[in-house]
């Protein structure tokens, strides 16, 4: 059975994992949502004004009451300001399966941040909520982000063909997963 404990303050060596605040609206719009290389993948567009990432986050901030919502601000420790986020969501009750997301502003690229995101983020998920099964994919575009979940532990199953819809068409994805029993 799940444990859900909602979106918990977690840390790592260089990160801390928090809740976003409406203060969170002018980091996230110029660390990444405003940029079109970032959501190149994903299935959002970069944000044209401030105000659609307001209204983002107040989406977001309203879904904090549900314990099984699990959705982080990434912010280098020593400073306040989001340079990412991470979602891990509940897939599956019965089944105990999760999915993680997410992204990260691309001046910060390539520096291990999003890997060392993602460890801590999986590692809460199977050990804290009890998910069984943590699942993420990729745009077989995207092979950066498959060497992020790599790094992170998870293992490749496989290819699906078309399994989402980008907004520059349906994306041919990697399949990646950690189980529990792959904690070490």
């Amino acid at each position: 059975m799940l444990q859900h404990k909602g979106t918990v303050i977690l840390e790592s060596e260089r990160l801390i994992l928090r809740k976003f605040t409406l203060d969170d609206a002018e980091a996230m719009y110029n660390n990444w949502a405003c940029d079109a290389e970032v959501a190149k993948y994903m299935r959002w567009t970069a944000h044209k004004s401030i105000d659609e990432t307001r209204n983002v986050l107040l989406n977001r901030i309203e879904k904090y009451n549900s314990l099984s919502t699990y959705h982080w601000a990434i912010v280098l420790k020593g400073t306040d300001t989001p340079i990412g986020n991470i979602v891990l969501i509940c897939a599956n009750e019965y089944d105990r399966c999760g999915e993680v997301a997410y992204c990260l502003g691309r001046q910060y690229w390539g520096q291990g941040i999003i890997s060392e995101a993602l460890k801590t983020v999986l590692r809460f998920g199977l050990t804290a909520v009890n998910f069984n099964r943590i699942e993420a994919y990729h745009s077989v575009n995207n092979m950066a982000s498959g060497k992020v979940m790599r790094n992170a532990g998870m293992q490749y199953e496989g290819r699906m063909r078309q399994k989402y819809l980008s907004h520059v068409g349906f994306e041919d994805s990697d399949m990646y997963a950690i189980l529990h029993e792959d904690l070490e």
